[in-house]
């Protein structure tokens, strides 16, 4: 795809990454003694966005954000230009798959030595800093000589009802219908603090529709929640589903790949 077509999928995916960082401004719910301190905690660290890669952004820029929502909603967050213009783009995606291959089986290879490997199978070129390699393993937690993908998980709970919800959906069982054989599958809803069943309901079909049915439903019984945590499943990931809840308000947030378990 050339670089000057605008990607609308892209921009959207920027948009939403945008929000969830301002989203506790906007709805109010940061717990730092003011939105500057708050943006300044954000801007601290590096972040990841929507396509991997890991970048860093000035406090102001978040405040710019938020103005700029203020005045045009989601729309106004949306890039209008490339959105890694301008951002380290060392890393791509098969870089990135090589770098968790070589942790998972070698856990207490260190960052030069990835760098080597990842040189001589032509993951990254000479351009690419080791830095990078050292940044992305520290960021994304894979410095122990411990199994890169098991994750510390602490137990955490919003401190109301509304903050944040969070949706799942299985497959429960089959049903013979007209001689034929189904899939039923369950879509959720709950409430992170009050562990209320919001939302719910039973389909033949796992899709993104659906979800959005049972979320329309929630919402009117419930009211907008400021959050809606999600795994990377089709039925969430979605550009419509990005859009609603910017529309509304609610940050949209997407457990990290290869991470479903950080919903539990």
């Amino acid at each position: 795809m050339s670089d000057n077509k605008y990607d609308l999928d892209a921009a959207v995916q920027m948009a939403h990454f945008r929000f969830g960082l301002i989203a506790p401004v906007i709805n109010g719910t940061y717990t730092e003694a003011s939105q500057t301190a708050y943006f300044k905690r954000v801007a601290s660290e590096p972040l990841s966005l929507p396509d991997g890669r890991i970048c860093r952004y000035s406090y102001k820029t978040l405040e710019k954000w938020v103005s700029n929502y203020n005045i045009g909603g989601i729309d106004a967050l949306m890039p209008g230009t490339r959105s890694d213009k301008g951002v380290s783009r060392a890393l791509g995606d098969t870089a990135v798959e090589e770098i968790y291959r070589l942790k998972e089986k070698y856990p207490r290879m260190n960052a030069t030595r990835i760098y080597e490997q990842l040189l001589q199978g032509s993951f990254i070129t000479k351009d690419v800093n080791v830095c990078a390699i050292q940044r992305f393993i520290k960021h994304n937690d894979l410095k122990s000589a411990r199994n890169p993908n098991m994750r510390d998980r602490k137990a955490f709970e919003e401190a109301s009802f509304g903050i944040m919800w969070q949706a799942d959906t299985c497959h429960i069982c089959r049903i013979t219908e007209d001689g034929a054989s189904r899939k039923v599958y369950c879509v959720m809803i709950i409430d992170d603090h009050a562990r209320l069943l919001t939302g719910g309901g039973l389909f033949y079909s796992d899709s993104a529709y659906n979800f959005q049915k049972v979320l329309k439903s929630a919402v009117s019984a419930y009211a907008i929640p400021s959050k809606l945590l999600v795994d990377n499943g089709a039925p969430y990931a979605n550009t419509q589903l990005s859009l609603i809840c910017g529309s509304i308000g609610t940050a949209l947030i997407h457990a990290k790949p290869r991470d479903g378990a950080a919903k539990d």
